[in-house]
């Protein structure tokens, strides 16, 4: 059976310009990778034009009522973009917001302990919070809506104290040990509430007191100027079992990615690290993608129902990220060796192009 050392989150990720390297339980106090000493081929660039290489990102997954969908945060640096998507699963119609930010020092906090971050546009109103010390994480969204998509509101809250939360980081080469790329990672148990008012194609939807799961996901990595990157996250119930999961992949294989990388199974609170994923999509990515490992604890399949492409052009700058709902099918198991199969379950794929 694959594992791995999970240890004590470090005080900081990079000491003297040395990065600690590592899989963590608990809370990772501060996300922060700057000051890496050399980190591009070993050439000692001024900080501030190796910090601006840094990109961060928010992903916010819930499944909750109707609803499965994600909550997305960018950091570009000199502008942010925030994206709402979602999808209703009794009848697959889709629903996508996007609101762009202009220039601030920055966009996603390094504080993981207490922080937020929004959009703060009249017609766009996005804000994911954190705060450990009030036993409280938030998401909230009001988006106004248009002739094809509806005003739309959510409010979820969930507590860190929740018995099923599972807090985690992992700090891996991204894709040498001069660079890395960090990841903060829960996976709470929401409550809250989500409405869509009528229109021409849609009726009106109110749904409240309702009880969720949901992960959050943030990251900051030191981006090469062309990377292309996926991943696949699902969150809620099977068999009773509160359970969530986030695979990742990437082009460039980062080096001891047996011994370090972002990939986790939560089931009732307990974290089992999973081991290197290969995902493929061998006929397209409309089509069903194969999600396994070499280690017989990842054995899935994706079959995408519907998706949501975002295009964005900046000058040099070109991002391309294509949001996914389908079911996943197939075996995932526990590092006790409980297998957790998955039939026409909902969750996300996304599927990301950046060129800075």
């Amino acid at each position: 059976m694959y594992t791995r050392e999970i240890k004590t989150p470090p005080e900081k990720i990079v000491h003297s310009g040395k990065i600690e390297f590592g899989t963590f339980k608990g809370l990772l106090q501060n996300l922060d990778i700057r000051g890496v000493r050399a980190p591009f081929a070993g050439f000692p660039f001024p900080t501030v034009i190796t910090n601006f290489r840094i990109q961060s990102s928010i992903m916010f997954f819930f499944n909750i009522g109707s609803f499965v969908g994600t909550v997305d945060f960018f950091d570009h640096k000199v502008f942010g973009f925030a994206e709402v998507v979602f999808w209703n699963k009794e009848n697959g119609r889709k629903f996508a917001y996007r609101s762009f930010m202009g220039p601030r020092r920055r966009f996603i906090p390094h504080n993981m302990k207490t922080g937020f971050c929004a959009s703060f546009n009249k017609k766009r109103y996005i804000r994911v919070s954190w705060d450990h010390q009030r036993d409280r994480l938030s998401m909230i969204f009001n988006l106004k809506g248009d002739s094809s998509r509806p005003s739309t509101q959510a409010a979820f809250v969930a507590k860190y104290s929740e018995p099923t939360m599972c807090e985690l980081a992992s700090v891996v080469p991204a894709p040498s040990k001069r660079r890395c790329s960090a990841t903060y990672l829960c996976t709470p148990q929401i409550h809250g509430s989500i409405s869509l008012e009528k229109t021409k194609l849609s009726d009106e939807v109110n749904q409240e007191d309702l009880n969720g799961s949901a992960l959050l996901s943030i990251n900051r990595a030191y981006y090469n100027l062309h990377s292309v990157s996926e991943y696949v996250v699902a969150s809620g119930q099977i068999n009773g079992k509160k359970f969530s999961f986030q695979i990742f992949t990437t082009q460039e294989n980062a080096v001891d990615s047996d011994n370090i990388n972002g990939n986790f199974l939560c089931v009732d609170g307990d974290c089992t690290p999973l081991p290197p994923v290969t995902i493929t999509h061998p006929f397209g990515l409309s089509k069903k993608w194969v999600i396994q490992d070499f280690e017989n604890m990842v054995d899935l399949t994706f079959t995408p129902a519907s998706d949501n492409r975002r295009d964005v052009s900046f000058l040099v700058m070109k991002s391309q990220l294509s949001t996914i709902f389908g079911t996943f099918d197939g075996v995932i198991k526990t590092k006790s060796g409980e297998d957790i199969s998955l039939r026409n379950f909902e969750g996300i794929a996304k599927n990301q192009l950046l060129r800075l």
